[in-house]
């Protein structure tokens, strides 16, 4: 197996000939492939070309200057983060200064010196390798995370008698929402839909350790009030400051043919009812977890029969859809009552598509179970 060492690409920019040759030809005895400009239009022609690893650029030129290029450059797709040292014989204060606001990292100042000029190429160059490396490897890590996170969710294949199926959207690898499904007892089974406060890596691992507690103290010793209770106890001495979640948690009993919802400040799960297509908004009261010692929450029972169905959500769903609360009530019901017959293997995705199937900046999490 043989192994390609990459090459950098250094773009030069410069109006002066003589200037413009010299640099090119240092730079390729050093061993980078080098591509000149002698203004600054042809400069992002090749920049948007060929993106370059590198750009070494004279300020003052004819037409667009220096600051005018570099400006544009940073709109270029590919070269928004491209290291950029300025040419220049200007060593006032005010230049340098406008020249690092729009995100130079050096100067080198005319006539300049190739022993510098080599030197501050090669740092940049490896300053920028490592920032590149070290992005890769938190992308990485990231995508480990999402993965070790998505094998944690339960699969609807795995429990058939729970008859449910779930749409799960996280905005980035590794996602700040979950859900979980727990057999409670013959014929009884929990579901729980939660939102992770934060976009961040430590989300996932909030979500992790709330499903390990939930499977703790969720069971027919606890009801689903006292399980949320429980949970945030556990989660309070746990959490950081400024960290909570918001959770539905949906007990269904089969053998009496009851759900009961509890809300810990999250959207309202909404009961179908199979006979009349009527669409019931599970509302509740109740505080969000993690965040108070004391934590209140509120239930509400419904009696269900064959054929019904509950769908819980996160509020990512709402992602761009209405500007207020009672649009996107609105939408979403409309979402569900258009989708209400649709298989239960794929409802989840139906009503998450009817709600708009463009990005989203939030995590999404739609699941449905019928009694």
């Amino acid at each position: 197996m043989s192994f390609r060492l990459h090459q950098p690409r250094i773009l030069v920019v410069d109006d002066e000939r003589s200037s413009l040759h010299l640099m090119c030809m240092v730079l390729r005895h050093e061993g980078h492939l080098v591509e000149a400009a002698s203004d600054g239009a042809s400069a992002l022609e090749a920049a948007a070309a060929n993106p370059p690893d590198l750009v070494l650029m004279d300020i003052v030129m004819p037409g667009m200057n220096g600051f005018e290029t570099l400006e544009r450059l940073r709109n270029i797709e590919g070269c928004r983060s491209v290291p950029v040292i300025f040419l220049t014989g200007m060593e006032d204060l005010e230049s340098k200064l406008r020249g690092f606001a729009l995100g130079a990292v050096d100067y080198v100042v005319k006539p300049f010196h190739l022993e510098e000029v080599r030197a501050r190429v090669r740092i940049h160059l490896q300053l920028a390798l490592a920032h590149r490396e070290l992005a890769e490897e938190q992308g990485r890590r990231l995508r480990l995370l999402g993965e070790a996170q998505r094998e944690m969710f339960i699969r609807p294949v795995e429990i058939p008698e729970a008859k449910f199926s779930v749409h799960y959207a996280p905005a980035q690898e590794a996602g700040g929402d979950l859900y979980d499904v727990l057999p409670l007892g013959p014929g009884i089974h929990g579901y729980l839909v939660a939102d992770v406060s934060g976009h961040d890596v430590g989300t996932s691992l909030v979500a992790t350790a709330a499903k390990a507690m939930l499977h703790q103290y969720a069971g027919p010793v606890f009801s689903p009030e006292e399980t949320m209770r429980l949970v945030n106890r556990a989660l309070h001495g746990w959490l950081p400051p400024g960290r909570f979640l918001t959770a539905s948690f949906v007990r269904l009993n089969r053998n009496t043919g009851t759900v009961r919802a509890v809300s810990a400040a999250h959207p309202a799960p909404i009961l179908i009812e199979a006979a009349t297509d009527k669409i019931r908004h599970l509302e509740t009261e109740g505080d969000v977890l993690g965040a108070f010692a004391q934590a209140r929450f509120g239930s509400v029972d419904r009696s269900v029969r064959k054929g019904d169905r509950v769908v819980i959500f996160t509020d990512g769903l709402f992602e761009g859809v209405a500007s207020d609360d009672a649009g996107s009530k609105a939408a979403l019901e409309k979402a569900i009552s258009e989708n209400s017959r649709a298989p239960l293997d794929v409802l989840p995705q139906r009503i998450s598509e009817a709600m708009g199937s463009g990005t989203r900046p939030d995590d999404v999490v739609v699941l449905a179970f019928e009694v």
